[in-house]
């Protein structure tokens, strides 16, 4: 049987997709590139914002259409699987299988029941061990970077948040078996990992966080060390200090805002103050400067007034970060956020956002900026230049270059090479290899 996976959301949604991917492979079944070769296709789903779920529902109606011309086996994966669970089935009766994100090893098996005749067969169980995914299942796709998780869920309770709901209470996984998991990574050539969870700060799995980090960063043959998402609550001393300090741990952190407003962060339940989270992102003292520094925004939020809105772009001035994913307040189903009265006009929301990223804008290019003339290590993160004659690389602080080469050279594939800048855009860096 022939398979397609289509993935949206985040990185978590993304290392789900190469664990359903290794546990079909494992039964002889064979991954193709298209819907249109597959037999089986899966739609790996996010639900954190109303339009991933929108886009959801449009491939679903695409696919209704080519079941009608030939056999094909649907299935519905991820966090939206695991929140609407059987009313997937009301809505797009075609559906085959339903898998929640707590249920991935059950993927085989349910697939087996549709294949022996049986209909709209679902698993959305919590199974307390999903976390323990074993690494050697998981089919890698063509990447530099591996993906590598350490916990799954999150104990906090934002109202306008699904992620409890679909992912869970946090579960954290023994630091051996990650320590074994990387070192199984470098052995495989990979020499950067990104350690992944709804909240990796928080991380409990027989060490902190911070001490997690120094320990991945002793495997040998590991160059680059990332980490995402991270919960402002959950950022310690500690982990500021190995931030700065451990030369394998990249320059950069992203850690979510939401809002610039104390009265709009209380209605989001966030647990901090502005002036907290400006007092951890002090923690890192003067390596900020060094750091590129990337946060959340969420605008239009219930009840935000004028005000409000105005205090967010205080705050994005004040801190002048690097980057941000900026969107407007998409009410989830299930969360508290729908008990607050939401007023404001739509046309209110897409005017503060727009003038909230035309800033971002201008601070990224500011940030971007100050990279030129400089040599730096990147990435490679292609097998050769794009079909704009670029090869696509990543800086340690999370930048894209866009790497000009002379024809007929070619570059290693997820090898660190040096790179002088010479261009800055808000959007990447135009760079030639040194």
């Amino acid at each position: 049987m022939r398979f397609h996976i289509q993935t949206w959301g985040c990185q978590m949604n993304d290392h789900d997709g190469e664990k359903l991917s290794g546990l079909l492979s494992a039964e002889g079944f064979e991954a193709v590139d298209s819907v249109e070769e597959a037999e089986l296709v899966l739609l790996n789903t996010c639900s954190i914002r109303e339009k991933a779920v929108h886009k959801v529902y449009s491939e679903l109606g695409r696919l209704r259409e080519e079941k009608l011309r030939r056999p094909l086996v649907v299935g519905v994966t991820g966090c939206l699987a695991q929140q609407e669970q059987a009313a997937l089935f009301k809505r797009a009766p075609h559906i085959d299988l339903v898998l929640g994100t707590m249920a991935l090893r059950q993927l085989p098996r349910l697939v087996a029941e549709v294949q022996a005749g049986r209909a709209r067969v679902m698993d959305t169980t919590e199974y307390p061990d999903n976390h323990l995914f074993p690494p050697a299942v998981t089919r890698r796709r063509d990447t530099a970077k591996a993906l590598v998780t350490i916990t799954e869920g999150c104990n906090h309770a934002c109202t306008y948040c699904i992620v409890p709901t679909t992912r869970g209470t946090e579960r954290h996984r023994p630091y051996g078996d990650v320590l074994a998991e990387v070192r199984g990574l470098v052995a495989r050539g990979y020499r950067e990992v990104e350690l992944l969870g709804q909240n990796v700060n928080s991380y409990a799995g027989g060490c902190t966080f911070a001490d997690l980090l120094e320990r991945v960063s002793e495997v040998e043959g590991l160059e680059w060390l990332r980490f995402t998402t991270s919960h402002p609550m959950n950022f310690t001393r500690e982990l500021a200090r190995v931030l700065v300090t451990n030369p394998k741990v990249v320059p950069f952190l992203h850690l979510p805002l939401q809002s610039g407003s104390d009265r709009v962060l209380k209605r989001m339940l966030r647990e901090y103050t502005v002036a907290e989270y400006l007092e951890r992102l002090g923690y890192l003292g003067e390596a900020r400067t060094r750091m590129t520094l990337s946060t959340d925004f969420i605008v239009g939020f219930p009840g935000e007034t004028d005000e409000d809105f105005a205090d967010t772009l205080r705050v994005l001035e004040d801190v002048a970060f690097d980057g941000s994913f900026s969107f407007i307040y998409s009410p989830r189903p299930g969360t508290p956020a729908l008990r607050l009265r939401d007023d404001l006009p739509m046309g209110v929301k897409s005017e503060r956002l727009r003038q909230l990223q035309l800033r971002q804008a201008e601070l990224t290019q500011a940030s971007n900026t100050r990279f030129l003339g400089r040599v730096i290590p990147v990435r490679i993160e292609t097998h050769g230049p794009t079909e704009h004659g670029w090869w696509l690389a990543r800086s340690a602080e999370w930048k894209t270059i866009h790497l000009s080469v002379g024809p007929g050279r070619d570059l290693p594939f997820g090898e660190l090479v040096p790179a002088r800048i010479t261009l800055a855009s808000p959007h990447f860096l135009g760079a030639e290899p040194a």
